[in-house]
């Protein structure tokens, strides 16, 4: 009787792409046991692991926490065909870094399994960045409708992810639904150019996840409409340029 241990291990792998052959070369579990447990055939006491994902598999948990900010922001889920998911992150043309630093993200997230980016069909400024997989899994925020209609919360091994890792979480943020202007201020006669940054986004949950995240940073914040928040106290952006800056 193999362990639950075991089984975990093996779905982990298996979610994130790689071949019966390559997880049994990995595990030391049987090709054919691999492939049982691919579909579905595990042994009595098998369980769900959507929620330790990251407690059975390492996984490189700054890589992750930016993928997250980017897939609260501009990413979604879909399901293609044989229980084939596709995790889909849009991205501005215009900043060819964030492009690259999302891909990067998707390859040690998921090896081998992004596609090359693609211009959006419905927007040609925008590129698309896809990563197969076979499960959902690592999103469990993942469901039916537009974010800001459903709620949205961590689960226990992403917010301890999170945690860890709050700069990379705050610039995946940023990068999908945020941005560092500079505005003009006149103070004592004399007019200065003056750093910001604004984050934008309809749903609450994912608004009070950012600031939740900027308050354990001492990084301090306004909220001047009902979508936006906006850092502009000197030291916090100071502090947001330490992991974030200008896009690029």
């Amino acid at each position: 009787m193999r362990s639950q241990r075991e089984v975990d291990a093996v779905l982990a792998l298996v979610a994130l792409g790689f071949s019966d052959a390559d997880v049994a070369d990995r595990t030391g579990i049987p090709r054919r046991a691999v492939l049982d447990w691919r579909h579905g055939r595990r042994p009595r006491g098998g369980r769900d692991w959507s929620c330790d994902f990251a407690h059975h598999l390492p996984i490189p948990s700054g890589r992750y926490a930016y993928l997250l900010g980017l897939y609260l922001g501009d990413g979604w889920l879909s399901e293609t065909h044989r229980g084939v998911w596709q995790l889909r992150v849009s991205a501005d043309a215009q900043y060819p870094g964030i492009i690259e630093e999302c891909a990067a993200a998707m390859e040690a997230i998921f090896p081998g399994q992004r596609r090359a980016s693609t211009p959006a069909p419905s927007q040609p400024v925008r590129r698309d960045l896809d990563v197969l997989q076979t499960l959902a899994l690592p999103f469990p925020q993942h469901g039916a409708g537009r974010k800001h209609h459903r709620v949205i919360e961590l689960a226990t091994w992403q917010r301890e992810i999170v945690d860890e890792t709050r700069e990379q979480f705050l610039r995946g943020l940023i990068h999908s639904d945020g941005c560092r202007i500079i505005a003009r201020e006149r103070q004592a006669g004399r007019e200065r150019d003056a750093p910001r940054y604004i984050f934008s986004n309809r749903s609450e949950d994912i608004k009070r996840l950012f600031c939740e995240n900027c308050d354990a940073l001492g990084i301090r914040w306004t909220r001047p409409s009902d979508r936006e928040i906006a850092i502009y106290r000197l030291q916090s952006v100071a502090r947001m340029d330490e992991f974030v800056g200008p896009k690029t």
